[in-house]
């Protein structure tokens, strides 16, 4: 029933975002900004990704696996160059396609309350219409599998899990040889620094 009813909401929505996010953004970063217009903006820029799940079911829209991650065929091998500036290098352009390490710390959130909760009903809004846009196709697991869609996904996935552990091998060769960060892990926090739950 949510389905049969989200479907002609979703298609006219689908068809308002893409006209929309073809046209550059007016709205500027004031901080007077509402919370709602902010939960609307999200819901909207995300609206036509969210949509767009039946056809990535369907292996009509694909996420491209970046040229860098395709390239690593055994993310275990030695470089040619292993000195600390060309670890770095490395390890700089893989930490912008993987995004941050388990060694760099977690940035602070300095939004307000209220702008944290706008994101969060923004999120959860297009959770759902992700997941019912799914639904509309039945047998959808079958589907994703005859399609090719299961397989390029899992082939996407195996990519940055490749990357992912040639970043944390880079960084061990950069620890072994002296080098500092980024070619090496950042050191642990300060013991005072460190937060321990009870």
């Amino acid at each position: 029933m949510l389905r049969s009813a989200l479907l002609p909401i979703m298609i006219c929505l689908l068809g308002t975002a893409c006209a929309t996010g073809a046209q550059p953004s007016e709205q500027s970063d004031n901080s007077s900004s509402s919370s709602i217009d902010r939960a609307v903006g999200s819901t909207q820029s995300g609206f036509t990704e969210a949509a767009l799940t039946p056809i990535e079911d369907l292996n009509l829209k694909r996420d491209e696996i970046p040229l860098l991650l395709r390239q690593i065929k055994d993310p275990y091998l030695v470089p040619a160059d292993t000195s600390c500036e060309a670890l770095s290098k490395q390890v700089i352009a893989l930490d912008a396609i993987l995004g941050r390490d388990w060694d760099v710390p977690v940035p602070e959130d300095d939004r307000s309350l209220g702008d944290q909760a706008a994101d969060g009903t923004s999120s959860a809004l297009l959770d759902t219409i992700a997941s019912e846009a799914g639904g509309i196709i039945p047998f959808r697991g079958i589907v994703r599998t005859v399609t090719g869609a299961k397989a390029w996904n899992k082939k996407v996935l195996r990519a940055y899990e490749r990357g992912s552990h040639r970043r944390t091998f880079l960084k061990g060769l950069g620890y072994a040889n002296g080098c500092a960060p980024p070619a090496a892990p950042l050191p642990p926090p300060p013991e005072e620094q460190k937060i321990f739950y009870k």
